[in-house]
């Protein structure tokens, strides 16, 4: 009877030795729908938006976005990692719902994950905050210290129609985006959304209402440290601006009001690999703008993309004459261009 007790003691200790292995083991618990965001020594390093399907979730490291989808497979999870279908294995120990340390196989790491919200509360809390572009004859500067930390972009609201002159400053690179909307997808992908009204030095027009971005080719994911340069943004009056010619519907010009004279480039498209161009400063007479210093020249572009130039001449002289706000060349030196109107855009 002894005996036949003692055997039934270990088989109950073993059967509940079993019971414990099992509980230790227990199914994985999916993630909680929204940001998680992952860490690694205190650093962030990235954000996981998980969904309530497992699939269509969002891995955004640094410079680049993840899509994946997991699935729960006992104890562990397998993560599908974009296009390649990866089956990536890891395990996850939760302090709370909130919040776990997510041990992943192959290559061995470990990330701590934090629960933040909703992808809607999420965006809404990262958005930062637009200030009013307000600029009147003094200069306004972006530094590139400015923006460093927010990936080298800054925005702002324009409160009326006005033309902007831009001048850079410096070892940087410099992009100026024109938009309807306000751009909430994270500073970062703006380049990827929209091309850039103006790279570098030159004017823009901006209606009252939109939207401006100025990005840094340098900020905290290309360089160590913000270089010394800087963005010169002045309020532009009188003639400064882009101008259409509607007369020929194929010319354009830019000018850049600088008081006492104005500098003006026309280019003219005359096919898809060919286009003239006109360089010339003009002091300012009253209505007439006058020019001794123009410079014509004609660009041949092949099938990559290089241009060849011919200078046609130098030194020419004429004059515009200003109509209603509109540039008229009535002084030109070609009889094609003396019937030329341009009309701020």
């Amino acid at each position: 009877m002894k005996k036949l007790f003692a055997v039934l003691v270990v088989l109950a200790m073993v059967a509940g030795l079993a019971a414990c292995g099992a509980q230790s083991a227990a199914e994985a618990q999916p993630f909680k729908a929204g940001v998680w965001i992952a860490s690694v020594d205190g650093e962030k390093t990235g954000t996981y938006t998980f969904t309530e399907s497992k699939t269509e979730c969002l891995y955004e490291g640094e410079l680049s976005g993840v899509p994946f989808d997991y699935e729960i497979n006992g104890d562990s999870y397998v993560f599908h990692m974009g296009s390649a279908d990866d089956n990536s294995a890891a395990k996850a120990v939760f302090t709370d719902e909130n919040s776990c340390v997510l041990t992943w196989e192959d290559p061995a790491r470990e990330e701590t994950l934090e629960y933040v919200g909703t992808a809607e509360e999420y965006e809404e809390a990262v958005t930062y905050p637009l200030p009013l572009l307000v600029i009147n004859s003094e200069a306004f500067e972006v530094s590139a210290a400015d923006v460093f930390d927010t990936a080298g972009v800054t925005g702002f609201t324009c409160d009326a129609p006005m033309t902007y002159k831009f001048e850079a400053k410096g070892d940087a690179d410099w992009k100026v985006y024109l938009l309807d909307e306000v751009f909430s997808d994270g500073e970062r992908y703006l380049s990827q959304a929209y091309p850039p009204a103006l790279i570098g030095d030159g004017v823009l027009s901006v209606k009252a209402g939109q939207f401006m971005y100025v990005e840094c080719s340098e900020n905290a994911f290309t360089a160590d440290a913000a270089p010394d340069a800087s963005l010169i943004i002045t309020y532009s009056g009188d003639l400064t601006g882009n101008y259409d010619d509607s007369y020929s519907q194929r010319a354009t010009a830019t000018v850049v009001d600088n008081n006492e004279e104005v500098e003006i480039t026309v280019n003219w498209s005359s096919s898809a690999t060919e286009e003239t161009v006109w360089t010339l400063t003009a002091a300012k007479d009253g209505a007439k703008l006058s020019y001794t210093d123009c410079k014509k020249v004609t660009l041949a572009f092949d099938e990559d993309g290089n241009d060849t130039e011919e200078v046609i001449y130098e030194n020419g002289a004429g004059y515009f004459t200003v109509v209603d706000g509109n540039l008229v060349w009535d002084g030109a030196a070609e009889e094609d261009c003396a019937n030329c109107v341009f009309e701020r855009n």
